[in-house]
This record gives C-alpha cells, structure tokens and sequence, in this order.
C-alpha cells in the first residue's frame, strides 16, 4: 500500500515586534478572510483580493493562520502564486475581466441619465484594473 505523501509550503512571514500590531493584523486577517468567503458565495463581491489580504495580514500576525491558508486546498495554490512571482491564473484574468465589463455595462443601463459620469467613471477604474491583471505573470 503506498502512502501519500504531504507537501506543504514553507510561509514567509515578516511578523510585527509590536503585540499590539500582531493583533491588528490577525483581526484584520480574519475579516479579509471572512469577506473573501462571502465573495465565494455573492458574485459581485471579489474573493481573490480578500484572500490574498488576509494571507498578507497573518503573515504579518500568525504563522499558524498563514502557513494554513497557503497550503489550503483551495485557496493556497493561488496565494503561493501571488507571494513567489505576483502570478494570477489566465482563467481568472478574463474571469474579472468580463466580470467587470458585465457590471459596467449594467450600471450604463441602469443608472439615471444624470448620474452616467459615475459608470464612465466605473468604467476606466476597472479599464485599468484589467490592463494591471494582464500585466502581471500567468499562473
């Protein structure tokens, strides 16, 4: 019978001297957490950017809580991406891109014609935010 064997990734961790800021970084790790697990669960909320928060916060604050999250089952492929290279899947890429085109577009039908200036406004916000996610390295 052979065994499976267990890979798990080393975390980088940068922790804080202050007991006050490793706190602040751990209940700010959880909220981040937090929302990016409703995000999984609504799709207009963003899960990946809550994530990788919440990975940034405990690395700052729990190596316990960071080295979890990297090498979480659905989540730790993505987070050792973006900490080793600033690396996202191409899935994801066009994933929030057409996201975010798709939202844009229903904020030019819905809002009243008064308040377009906000959906252009939308819309070169998240015009730059594809352009960065393409810029980056694929996963």
């Amino acid at each position: 019978m052979s065994e499976k064997k267990a890979f798990y990734h080393r975390p980088r961790t940068n922790q804080s001297a202050s007991p006050a800021m490793r706190w602040t970084f751990l209940t700010l790790g959880w909220l981040f957490f937090v929302l990016g697990i409703i995000g999984v669960l609504l799709p207009v909320m963003p899960t990946a950017p809550f994530i990788l928060l919440a990975a940034g916060c405990w690395a700052r604050s729990s190596r316990r809580f960071h080295f979890w999250l990297i090498n979480h089952k659905y989540f730790g492929k993505f987070v050792r991406d973006w900490e080793h290279s600033h690396a996202v899947p191409r899935y994801a890429k066009w994933l929030g891109t057409i996201m975010m085109a798709l939202s844009t577009t229903m904020l030019f039908f819905n809002l009243p014609e008064d308040m377009v200036w906000v959906a252009w406004v939308v819309a070169a916000m998240c015009t730059g935010v594809a352009i960065y996610l393409f810029r980056l390295p694929n996963a």
